[in-house]
């Protein structure tokens, strides 16, 4: 609880939180940061949260319905893999989902009949949940200037007691318009 509290407080709230410097670059393949964390693979998974502080991860799943269309109501859903305990599936608490890495402002006004939202520890952020041309769910952003289909999001956590640090974060995907893998990182300055 502490450290989503401490997330949202270091990059949620613009009043406190330090500028940040972003750099985009064009990657040879998507990294894994931690290979020896457990890759996660669910039912319509969008993208994932990794830390360095733990193995846990935030996973995004789309919502579908029984036509395999996105749910109006609720298209995406965020809950917790426990993977440093025995890797069961957890709900998001109130703090993490209302302060750090739960879903806010979903509406139906994205490009191609895709939803808008925003995670709330990154409110200046929109993505978009959509379908691709295969009707595979898939959420997308901008990493600068350049659409990309997101694959995962990785927080450099630092404990430092009570709150812990979060001096940086690494976004990965592909770019949407010719296929080369992304890398965004956000630094605090």
């Amino acid at each position: 609880m502490f450290k989503s509290l401490a997330l949202a407080l270091l990059l949620a709230v613009p009043a406190m939180a330090a500028t940040s410097k972003s750099e985009v670059k064009e990657l040879d393949k998507i990294p894994r940061l931690h290979p020896e964390y457990p890759l996660p693979a669910e039912p319509n998974q969008v993208f994932y949260i990794e830390r360095s502080s733990n193995s846990n991860t935030v996973i995004y799943a789309a919502n579908l319905d029984k036509d395999g269309k996105l749910q109006k109501d609720e298209p995406i859903t965020a809950f917790w893999r426990w993977y440093n305990v025995d890797g069961h599936k957890k709900s998001l608490n109130f703090v993490e989902r209302m302060m750090a890495y739960g879903i806010k402002s979903v509406k139906h006004d994205g490009p191609n009949g895709s939803y808008s939202f925003k995670v709330a520890a990154m409110p200046e952020r929109t993505l978009y949940i959509g379908l691709d041309a295969k009707g595979t769910p898939e959420v997308f952003t901008k990493f600068g200037n350049r659409w990309a289909t997101i694959s995962y999001i990785y927080l450099e956590v630092v404990d430092k007691g009570l709150m812990p640090d979060v001096p940086s974060l690494d976004l990965f995907g592909i770019d949407r318009e010719n296929g080369k893998a992304l890398h965004e990182h956000i630094t605090r300055q």
